[in-house]
This record gives C-alpha cells, sequence and structure tokens, in this order.
C-alpha cells in the first residue's frame, strides 16, 4: 500500500469523528464521557490483540516509561479531551480553521525540538493549502475571517493542536524495539489512566443519556478514530516524516465538508472548490514535487 494512504485514512477517520463529536456533544453528552468511554473501548478491543506483545516488550516499557507516559499524555488524553471540551464552546468555522494551522505547528515543532529544516518548495505547499483551508472555513469571505473572534473554546482547540503538534514531532522517537500495536496499546492504556479521574470528577452525563446514535458514534470513536487512525498516522510518520504528514491535516476540512454533505445534506459552494482545489495543490508542491526536486 502506498505510504501515502496510512496519512489519507487517519484524516477521514478523524474528519467522521469530528462530525460525531459535534453530534454527540449537542447531544448534551459532556466530552469528558465522551473522550474517556472512546478509549477505554478503543483499549477493551485492542488488548487481546497486544497483550502478549505488552509482556514480551515489559522491559522496554520499563526503560522507556517517561517517554511513553509523554505520549499517552499528549496524544491520547490532552488532543482528544481538548478537542471535545473546545467543541462545546466555539463555532465549526473557528474549530476547522485553528485545526487547520496544525502543519504549521508540526513543522514549527519539529524545528524546535529536533532542528528539523523545510525546503523552500515544502513553505510554499504549506501557505498554499493553508489560504485553501483558510477559504474554505471562512467560505470566501474576507470579512467573515477578519471577524473571528476568539473564545475559551478556541484556546482549547489551539492547546489540543499544540499537543498534537508535539506528539507528531516527537512519534519519531519511540522505542525502536518496541512493536507499533504494543506501543499503540501501551499509550493508549495510559492516556485512559489519565482520563479516569477526569471522568469520575467531571464527567455529567449518566450512561442511561446515551442513545442508539451516540453509542454507534462512540463504537466508531473507538475503532476507526481511535485504533484505525493511531496506527496508520504512526506507521505513515515512520515512513514518510512528522513534517510531510502535517500537510495531510489540511485535507481535514475537505473530508468534513464531503461527509457533510453525504450525511448532513449540505451544499457544495463556488468557494469549496477553490478551497480544495488550493489544498491539493499544496500538498503536492510540498510533498511529490518536492520530493522530485530533492531527488
Amino acid at each position: 500500500m502506498p505510504a501515502f494512504i496510512y496519512l489519507l485514512l487517519p484524516i477521514l477517520f478523524w474528519s467522521g469523528n469530528y462530525i460525531l463529536g459535534r453530534l454527540t456533544v449537542s447531544h448534551g453528552i459532556d466530552p469528558f464521557s465522551i473522550s474517556f468511554l472512546r478509549w477505554s473501548l478503543a483499549c477493551l478491543i485492542i488488548l487481546p490483540f497486544a497483550y502478549k506483545k505488552l509482556w514480551l516488550e515489559r522491559n522496554i516499557i520499563a526503560k522507556n516509561w517517561p517517554l511513553l507516559v509523554l505520549f499517552g499524555w499528549l496524544g491520547i488524553c490532552n488532543y482528544n479531551l481538548f478537542l471535545y471540551i473546545g467543541l462545546t464552546s466555539t463555532t465549526v468555522t473557528n474549530a476547522v480553521l485553528l485545526n487547520s494551522i496544525m502543519p504549521v505547528m508540526i513543522l514549527i515543532t519539529a524545528r524546535l525540538l529536533l532542528g528539523s529544516k523545510t525546503s523552500w518548495l515544502q513553505n510554499t505547499g504549506i501557505l498554499i493549502s493553508t489560504l485553501g483551508a483558510i477559504i474554505i472555513v471562512s467560505r470566501g469571505s474576507l470579512d467573515t475571517f477578519l471577524h473571528l473572534t476568539i473564545s475559551k473554546g478556541d484556546l482549547w482547540i489551539i492547546t489540543a493542536a499544540v499537543s498534537w503538534a508535539i506528539y507528531s514531532v516527537l512519534i519519531i522517537k519511540r522505542p525502536k524495539d518496541m512493536s507499533l500495536i504494543g506501543f499503540f496499546a501501551c499509550t493508549a492504556l495510559i492516556g485512559t489512566l489519565f482520563q479516569a479521574p477526569l471522568f469520575f470528577l467531571f464527567g455529567s452525563s449518566s450512561l442511561g443519556d446515551f442513545t442508539v446514535t451516540d453509542w454507534l458514534a462512540i463504537v466508531y470513536m473507538g475503532i476507526f478514530a481511535s485504533i484505525g487512525a493511531f496506527l496508520c498516522w504512526n506507521i505513515g510518520i515512520q515512513k514518510l516524516g512528522a513534517a510531510t504528514a502535517g500537510h495531510f491535516i489540511h485535507l481535514l476540512p475537505v473530508f468534513s465538508i464531503t461527509l457533510s454533505v453525504i450525511f448532513l445534506g449540505e451544499s457544495l459552494l463556488s468557494f469549496h472548490f477553490v478551497g480544495i482545489t488550493l489544498i491539493f495543490s499544496g500538498i503536492f508542491v510540498a510533498t511529490i514535487l518536492n520530493k522530485k526536486t530533492a531527488k
């Protein structure tokens, strides 16, 4: 399977998670319950396949536990919980826009933490695709973009994006002698343990309040947005690097809008096509064209 597919699938899965997260929060389910139940389900599903690896790699885990705790805290606990909290008090436009700047955060973080450098083609591609994302979320209106306001929810989204940027950059430092499924299961367990006390202290939703739709959303989040997305994302970063992976975040609004058209009956307008064209052009410049030029 082409390496870039490993980065496309997580964006598709997370786009579905974005829409279902909005719907679930709008039903009155609190973000602490959503995030904890999602990852508890993911752990229950992955453990039967990973427990042997965890036992065989227990010495590696013991040796690298500070790093594994950091990954569990940043990628499993912080990003997901902060995203759901943010969605309770910010607009869809602001949330998608703030998520769309994550590639820039990843590049800046990679430069600060790893000393990574980017080529002029990569920087050009980022600018082009960022412009496309801005056109989509501002609906092609400069006035809409200029009047965006920063709310408490926006700050939660920004914090989530920073957590994910650091996770994506540092993931290359994961223990090389640890299996991918063992690494994922270990960090998922750690991240879920971080969320457990928050769920019991701040979770306000009763399980009886969940509708069938809410439970189906949690199942989707646990299987596709958690296990499938994280395994594919980590493989993609190992194959193509964090900087390249960051460009694919720009596809989040594209996939989200497409899913909205399919499942929510929304319409594609002219600014959507302009934005999508710019996003794909930017990714082409920053990845394929940059790789050919480097060779």
